[in-house]
């Protein structure tokens, strides 16, 4: 299935190109603040920093699909006891596919919608150091879900830098995360 999402996410542009002129593949890089609902019971912070990068296109007025990948800052907490002391952090990084959809509010403003699929790696690992002993334990869990995000954007004059706002929704459900809801910033480089 993957490979089949893959295979239209490269061909569709290339086929599109040929019958539309509004066809527009751009470069882009998201900042982003990310909160997370975990499954379990922590101290660590509910908030992650990401950046992201991507490349995509729009193709017509009201249409487009973008690769990403994304990287996310790392939590810390420490645990102290009398003679030890517990390390944990948390990050994750996450890659997959967006579709677009279009709305014009303005000849500058765009309002979108998207729907994508992503892969999330999220890592937890603990070291546990005292007087005798430093032992580490590092787990991954992976999970491909779904991705819903809103946003609007602004194109400046010249038609090739634009500036987005969006929030994106995604249900990881894996055994550390329940949820994760996105706000991000970015810019696109139209060619």
């Amino acid at each position: 299935m993957m490979k089949k999402l893959l295979f239209l996410l490269i061909f569709t542009p290339t086929f599109a190109s040929g019958y539309t002129s509004n066809f527009k593949p751009y470069i882009g890089i998201d900042a982003g603040l990310n909160i997370t609902d975990y499954t379990m019971e922590t101290e660590l912070d509910e908030t992650f920093y990401s950046a992201t990068i991507n490349a995509g296109a729009r193709i017509g007025n009201h249409f487009g699909v973008e690769l990403f990948f994304t990287q996310s800052s790392t939590n810390e907490l420490e645990y102290q006891y009398d003679y030890a002391a517990i390390h944990h952090e948390l990050y994750y990084n996450a890659f997959g596919f967006d579709i677009f959809g279009y709305y014009k509010i303005s000849r500058e403003f765009d309002f979108f919608t998207s729907f994508g699929v992503a892969n999330y790696n999220i890592y937890n690992k603990f070291d546990y150091i005292d007087i005798l002993h430093n032992t580490s334990a590092k787990e991954s869990d992976n999970n491909v879900t779904t991705r819903l995000g809103i946003g609007v954007m602004y194109t400046f004059p010249g038609n090739h830098v634009s500036g987005l706002i969006q929030y994106q929704y995604s249900p990881i459900n894996t055994e550390l995360v329940n949820t994760m809801s996105e706000f991000s910033v970015g810019m696109r480089y139209i060619f």
